[in-house]
């Protein structure tokens, strides 16, 4: 005996049915768009609005002319190479030990170009970077016979600024492309070209210049001590019990927007720095000093530092 269906129960379902179709879809769409937005919000959102400079901002030849030349043999890849963080900073190159950076000064104003292309694929960029030494020097020929084709990470800032920039990486660096040494009529000097294939541009560089031994924070000490002149120290082992560093002395008033870069030397029982109103740390998590471990602070007054995001080393027992 075949049972008939009530038609308004089956419209009743159908329209069931189809409301929660109708809802999927809808919520399906919507999430999808919403991903959408939210990825376009993520890209040009967090850019924003870019205003126009004055000609002050916009005039040529404003690199300085001493810039620093790291060979990619004097890096430490034992290390991780800093990252650049969401405010285009990069943290302290490691460096091996005895290892400093040079510096060259130019006869001329260095340049940077950064070039890019969409091509079929992808797009391609190259940087370029260009240093005109003055003189025939046993120093300059010594150097282009050595380094000719060498990797370079090269740090540059701009005239009577104190931030310095970073173009090159370990693992993408510059490379000494050509060289032209002239010895004629037009003068004597030697002009250096380097070179990478990249749409990465230049980040601001938050490390310390290494030119000495980084300074010994006492053992056992709980206040990292500051000098002039030097923005590198490292944080030894203590004797017999961890202690945590909770205050800083040596900075002054012209100190702000210095740079502090601490490594850790700490074995068996390493030093910690751990949040408080000295010393701001990146979502309140503790630094320990261990071997291989290092931390980059911004200095905001004589008694604040906040660290700089992405410039944490932390290794682990």
């Amino acid at each position: 005996m075949k049972t008939k269906m009530n038609p308004r129960i089956f419209l009743a379902q159908l329209a069931v049915v189809s409301i929660v179709l109708a809802l999927s879809f809808s919520f399906g769409a919507s999430a999808d768009t919403t991903f959408g937005l939210s990825l376009a919000a993520t890209g040009m959102m967090s850019i924003g609005d870019i205003e126009d400079v004055s000609d002050r901002q916009t005039h040529g030849s404003n690199i300085a002319y001493q810039i620093y030349l790291i060979s990619i043999d004097q890096i430490d890849n034992s290390q991780m190479f800093p990252a650049p963080n969401k405010n285009r900073e990069v943290g302290q190159i490691p460096m091996k030990n005895g290892e400093y950076m040079k510096y060259f000064v130019a006869h001329t104003i260095p340049t940077f170009v950064g070039n890019g292309e969409k091509g079929d694929i992808t797009t391609s960029g190259t940087n370029q970077f260009v240093a005109v030494m003055g003189g025939q020097r046993d120093k300059l020929l010594s150097f282009t016979e050595d380094y000719a084709g060498g990797k370079f990470v090269i740090l540059f800032k701009e005239i009577e600024e104190s931030q310095w920039y970073i173009l090159g990486s370990y693992d993408r660096p510059m490379i000494l492309q050509t060289f032209e040494n002239k010895h004629d009529a037009d003068g004597r000097y030697v002009t250096f070209t380097f070179q990478r294939t990249s749409i990465s541009q230049y980040y601001k560089y938050t490390g310390a210049i290494v030119r000495q031994p980084a300074k010994s924070n006492p053992v056992d000490a709980t206040n990292l001590t500051v000098t002039p002149g030097q923005d590198l120290y490292s944080i030894p082992d203590c004797t017999s019990s961890s202690k945590a560093i909770v205050t800083v002395s040596g900075l002054a008033a012209n100190d702000k927007g210095r740079y502090i870069t601490l490594i850790g030397e700490g074995e068996s029982y390493p030093a910690t720095v751990a949040e408080n109103d000295v010393f701001i740390l990146e979502d309140g998590t503790t630094w320990t000093a261990r071997a291989g471990s290092r931390i980059t602070f911004r200095v905001i007054d004589t008694d604040t530092l906040v660290e700089i995001a992405g410039s944490r080393i932390q290794t682990v027992v």
